[in-house]
């Protein structure tokens, strides 16, 4: 049997090796910079949908990121209103019953991503107070203003 006063040599290693391991780790781990961005304000709304407009002026690859996470915030804000409406619990709760889930909408004819984001950061600029809070008030500001539904 050993005696706790000799430790082999090879024991000192590995803790020196675990302890530059775990150190190491800590430092590459990905920061908070790093994650995804989540529009949550009516800010991170606009400036997202900022990028969009512009870079769909002059689309190249790659899509910018802010450009991307627009995108996917208008889809799943009208794909919500499609199922609200569409839904037999929710028929008529958000637009008037009928085939058109869209009715309440303030668009005439189709749009693009890009003309969608514009309407989104000229709401914002003209509406300031919506930048505080959250995306969804902004949205339904752009959108959703065609009277009788609003």
């Amino acid at each position: 049997m050993r005696s706790p006063a000799t430790v082999p040599r090879g024991g000192k290693f590995r803790a020196v090796a675990l302890i530059f391991g775990l150190f190491g780790a800590v430092c590459l781990a990905p920061g908070p910079a790093e994650a995804r961005v989540r529009i949550e304000t009516g800010h991170d709304l606009k400036e997202a949908c900022a990028v969009l407009a512009e870079w769909s002026l002059a689309p190249e690859p790659p899509t910018p990121r802010l450009a991307r996470f627009c995108r996917q915030y208008l889809t799943g804000y009208f794909e919500s209103l499609r199922v609200l409406h569409d839904d037999h619990d929710g028929k008529g709760v958000y637009a008037p019953a009928g085939d058109d889930p869209y009715a309440c909408l303030n668009l005439d004819g189709p749009r693009t991503f890009g003309q969608l984001a514009r309407q989104v950061v000229r709401t914002a600029e003209w509406n300031p107070d919506l930048l505080d809070g959250g995306a969804y008030d902004l949205a339904h500001k752009a959108f959703a203003d065609r009277p009788p539904c609003s």
